[in-house]
């Protein structure tokens, strides 16, 4: 918590299969009462797959809570007790068929500070080896892209791409692979 803030309840609204929604009352430093609701689920990873040519791997895909088809980077939920480098590991296979002799760490964010108690780890994929995908039926519209890295920049001045991980993911890539 924060230094001088202190929870005065805490009450659980719901409990889904990913989610957690709460209710927290609180007393500021100032001493002045206030109400948070926020959610908690398991943190969430995106991978950039970088291959020699300078492209990356972005997957299509219906999202129904957004209602639109976006392009992502693959990337998705952590499992309950799982570590984010071996969920990323595993997305990168299962979404896009691919495996990477090296993935590294570009940042750790909040996915929305303000109403969302969850993490993001955005990786960077290297060394990749192309397979088969492994998608499960909520993925099964799924198409796989390669992008110019370069490319993919652009593509969020005309808002191709609008996924916000994806957005962080590319341009930190973009940032380090010119540095």
């Amino acid at each position: 918590m924060i230094d001088g803030w202190n929870t005065v309840s805490s009450t659980v609204q719901y409990t889904g299969v990913r989610v957690v929604v709460r209710r927290d009352s609180v007393r500021r430093t100032d001493q002045s009462l206030g109400t948070y609701e926020y959610t908690q689920s398991v943190d969430g990873v995106r991978v950039v797959a970088l291959d020699d040519r300078g492209r990356i791997a972005l997957v299509e895909e219906n999202v129904y809570v957004c209602g639109h088809r976006l392009l992502m980077c693959p990337g998705g939920g952590c499992e309950p007790h799982e570590e984010p480098l071996t969920a990323a590991r595993r997305e990168l296979v299962e979404e896009a068929g691919i495996r990477a002799a090296e993935v590294e760490l570009l940042t750790t964010m909040w996915r929305m500070p303000t109403g969302a108690r969850t993490r993001e780890h955005l990786y960077l994929a290297r060394s990749l080896s192309i397979g088969l995908h492994q998608r499960d039926a909520s993925e099964a519209d799924m198409e796989l892209r390669w992008v110019a890295l370069q490319e993919a920049v652009a593509m969020y001045g005309d808002s191709r791409i609008t996924e916000a991980r994806t957005l962080a993911s590319v341009l930190l890539t973009a940032q380090r692979t010119t540095a």
